[in-house]
C-alpha cells in the first residue's frame, strides 16, 4: 500500500496553476471551479493531481454509492483537511481520512457518534483530541472503503477491536491524523508513506 500526501503552502495561488487545472478531466476542473476559497480550489487541485499519479490516464468509473474506481484495476482513495491533500493505492479496495486535530470543543461529539469502547478509549488517552481524531478518521477510512457513507450508525462498529481493528492503520503529525482502512487485514503488508511537494506533481 501505498500513501502520499502533500502539505500546501499559505502563499500559493491556484491562478499560478491554471496549466496544470487545464490537463485535469473535466469533472475536477468543474469542481475545483465551483470552490469559493482559495484553500479549497488549492487542495482539489492537489487531489487531482495525486489521483492522476496514482492512475495515469485509466479512466474512472462510479461504483455503488457513487465511489470512484479506476479502470486498470488500481484502488484509490482521497481525503483533504485544512492544507493537507492524501491519496492511498492499494491492491484491494481502500479507504483513506485525514483530518486536522480539534480543540476540545469537538470531544461531546463522541458521545452521540462512537462506539463505547472508542469513547473509553477517547477518555483513558493522555492527549484526548488526538485520540478523538484517531477514531474519527478511522471510522471514516472504514466508511469510504465500505462506499457507505455517514448515513451509517457510527455507534455500531468498534474501530478498536478485532476484525475491524486488523485492518486499519493510523498516522499522523503536525496537527494531523490519517488512517487508511484495508478490504483485508494488513499484517504484515507494507505501508509506504511519502510527503510530496505540490510542484513533484505537475
Amino acid at each position: 500500500m501505498k500513501i502520499e500526501y502533500v502539505v500546501l503552502d499559505e502563499n500559493l495561488k491556484i491562478e499560478d496553476f491554471k496549466e496544470a487545472v487545464a490537463l485535469l478531466p473535466p469533472e475536477r476542473q468543474a469542481k475545483i471551479a465551483r470552490y469559493r476559497f482559495e484553500k479549497d480550489k488549492l487542495l482539489s487541485l492537489a487531489a487531482g493531481l495525486l489521483i492522476n499519479r496514482a492512475i495515469g490516464e485509466s479512466p474512472i468509473t462510479f461504483g455503488e454509492h457513487d465511489k470512484p474506481y479506476a479502470e486498470s484495476g488500481v484502488y484509490f482513495s482521497v481525503s483533504h483537511s485544512d492544507r493537507v491533500a492524501a491519496i492511498a493505492v492499494d491492491d484491494v479496495e481502500v479507504g483513506l481520512d485525514v483530518e486536522e486535530i480539534p480543540d476540545e470543543s469537538r470531544l461531546k461529539i463522541a458521545d452521540r457518534f462512537y462506539h463505547p469502547r472508542e469513547r473509553e478509549y477517547v477518555r483513558e488517552a493522555a492527549d484526548q483530541c488526538r485520540a478523538f481524531c484517531e477514531i474519527w478518521t478511522r471510522k471514516e477510512a472504514v466508511l469510504k472503503m465500505t462506499g457507505e457513507g455517514i448515513s451509517t450508525d457510527l455507534t455500531a462498529f468498534d474501530t478498536t477491536a478485532l476484525p475491524l481493528s486488523a485492518q486499519l492503520f493510523t498516522s499522523g503529525s503536525n496537527g494531523y491524523c490519517m488512517s487508511v482502512c484495508s478490504a483485508e487485514p494488513l499484517g504484515e503488508k507494507r505501508i509506504d508513506i511519502s510527503e510530496l511537494e505540490l510542484k513533484e506533481l505537475l
